[in-house]
């Protein structure tokens, strides 16, 4: 595969935690520990951001990053470069998303969160735009945050999702979207691995979404809202490992990583780290163009 892009974006904008601005925090801390000459920033609104009259939250905050972010991914598409978004809440991911749906003709997603982000702007309890990232990929939603292009539901596997409101629930189910539920010891491994390359078969191109959240608390514990039995990093980087070396990387977002002290962040940020090298370690060929093979 050709050498990534790594694009730092600190937004915390989407977050609906009041330790949203750790996220910040640790985008800082991840910028010491990416390759210089392959990494970019991107400029994300300070100010919180309005509503600008709907139910989203913040989101004209939300609106300018992805804008700096689509600017910013362009150069390394052109240059056939994995773009990996790297520091910021789930929304962050959009831009990628897009990008990797334009660059392929047969994309598959491969969404690891504790949460579905199924969530609707009109029936979110919080009007935060992080629950709703997913719903949003998939083209429904607030008009100025849908994807473009969407990505289709038939191609999404939800992984280790384990806090999934009945809206949610019902959204996956009339939408059909594949989960894998898994836990320290519900799924093994190899299992998992197997699962995973069954989905993505026959696609030319992978997307990972990793929200830090799907690691159960017990293994990484700098998140904004852990939820109890997830998967050990063993599972995350191995299932991503298996996935990139079949399938080529066409992008990827690494997301929620907010710890809450310097304690934690020395502890996790190793977690961190081990997670881009899986996605980094893949062998499979990227396609040169869309609808290449």
């Amino acid at each position: 595969m050709a050498s990534p892009m790594f694009f730092l974006m600190p937004q915390w904008q989407g977050s609906p935690s009041s330790r949203a601005m750790q996220l910040a925090e640790g985008a800082a801390l991840l910028r010491e520990d990416l390759p210089t000459a392959s990494l970019r920033e991107v400029s994300v609104p300070l100010e919180a951001g309005d509503a600008m009259g709907t139910p989203v939250a913040r989101l004209s905050s939300l609106v300018r990053a992805r804008e700096a972010a689509r600017t910013a991914i362009e150069p390394a598409l052109v240059d056939g470069r994995a773009p990996i978004i790297v520091g910021g809440d789930c929304v962050s991911s959009l831009p990628g998303i897009e990008a990797a749906a334009r660059s392929v003709d047969r994309l598959a997603v491969l969404w690891f969160d504790a949460h579905a982000d199924l969530q609707h702007p009109s029936t979110s309890p919080t009007g935060a735009a992080s629950g709703m990232t997913l719903r949003h990929a998939l083209g429904d939603g607030s008009p100025d945050l849908v994807a473009a292009p969407a990505v289709s539901p038939e191609h999404v596997t939800l992984v280790g999702a384990r806090a999934i409101d009945p809206e949610e629930d019902a959204e996956l189910r009339r939408l059909g979207i594949t989960t894998l539920r898994v836990g320290p010891e519900a799924t093994g491994e190899d299992a998992l691995r197997a699962a995973i390359l069954e989905r993505i078969a026959g696609a030319n191109g992978v997307y990972i979404h990793i929200d830090l959240d799907v690691l159960d608390p017990a293994a990484f514990g700098s998140v904004h809202a852990p939820v109890p039995f997830g998967m050990t990093v063993a599972q995350l980087t191995g299932a991503i490992r298996a996935a990139v070396a079949e399938v080529p990387l066409v992008g990827a977002a690494i997301c929620e990583f907010a710890p809450a002290d310097g304690r934690m962040a020395a502890e996790d940020l190793p977690t961190v780290l081990r997670t881009l090298a899986a996605l980094t370690s893949g062998t499979a060929a990227r396609p040169d163009a869309a609808g290449s093979a």
